[in-house]
C-alpha cells in the first residue's frame, strides 16, 4: 500500500465528515483500490451519448479480488 493512496483515502473520508483510525483505514485500502480500478475502466469506455447505470453486488468483484 502506498502512503499516497492512504492519504488520498483519508482526505476523501475527512471531506465526507469521517474520522477513521489508522487500523480501520488500512482495512479499507484494498476495497478503495478495487473501486478506483473499476472507475478507470468505466471512464475509459467509449459510450458516446449512452447513459451508464451502475449495479452493486457484494459477492462479485468483476475479476478483482479484495483481500
Amino acid at each position: 500500500m502506498s502512503s499516497e493512496t492512504k492519504e488520498e483515502l483519508r482526505t476523501l473520508l475527512e471531506h465526507a465528515g469521517y474520522d477513521v483510525p489508522d487500523n480501520e483505514l488500512d482495512g479499507m485500502i484494498r476495497v478503495y483500490q478495487i473501486n478506483q480500478a473499476r472507475l478507470k475502466l468505466l471512464h475509459a469506455a467509449d459510450l458516446d451519448d449512452e447513459e451508464v447505470a451502475g449495479t452493486f453486488s457484494p459477492k462479485t468483484t468483476g475479476g478483482l479480488e479484495a483481500s
